[in-house]
């Protein structure tokens, strides 16, 4: 029954995706805040850690895909023998993502990410440093042609890995006025 109800949404989303090929403004750049939380098995507990983004978008007018570049920074938190633990992630990173229902009031995308990031200790003194390379798959929402949810997990080295969520606000986007 379950494959039936996948097999429906799928459906679903592909033919409102058909009609809704709306052109939109090519480019367009966010700022977003949100939280991250580690999802490896690492020292100490976990917590809530900040994360801030600057991303520059293409939109393609042909199809419902974009393309960009984000520059991020954001910590895996924890508690460690009674202090407390902060690995920070900065990493530039190209993106693509799929838009559903792209240009209308409630957007859907789906997203990956590759890029490469610097990994360092900033409190505390457990873990390594280093520069490796990061994949961050996404997937979220665009409200109004402008504000972003975003559901993300960056992996690419123990300790540093995690998933977030996100808020941000696109500024130029929207619909192209003809």
């Amino acid at each position: 029954m379950k494959y039936i109800y996948l097999i429906i949404f799928c459906f679903l989303f592909i033919k409102t995706e058909i009609k809704a090929n709306t052109p939109l403004k090519p480019f367009e750049f966010e700022i977003s805040l949100g939280g991250t939380y580690g999802i490896d098995k690492y020292a100490g507990n976990k917590q809530i850690g900040p994360a801030f983004a600057l991303e520059g978008r293409y939109n393609f007018c042909s199809n419902p895909i974009d393309i960009g570049m984000e520059l991020y920074g954001g910590s895996t938190a924890r508690n460690y023998e009674a202090s407390n633990l902060s690995n920070r992630i900065l990493s530039l990173s190209a993106f693509s993502d799929y838009n559903f229902r792209r240009g209308k009031k409630f957007s859907p995308f789906i997203g990956i990410g590759v890029g490469i990031a610097s990994y360092k200790v900033v409190q505390g003194y457990y873990g390594d440093d280093a520069v490796k390379a990061i994949f961050t798959p996404r997937f979220g929402c665009e409200l109004f042609n402008h504000i972003r949810i975003t559901a993300y997990s960056r992996l690419g080295y123990k300790g540093y890995n995690n998933i977030g969520l996100s808020v941000g606000y696109a500024f130029g986007g929207g619909k192209r006025k003809d």
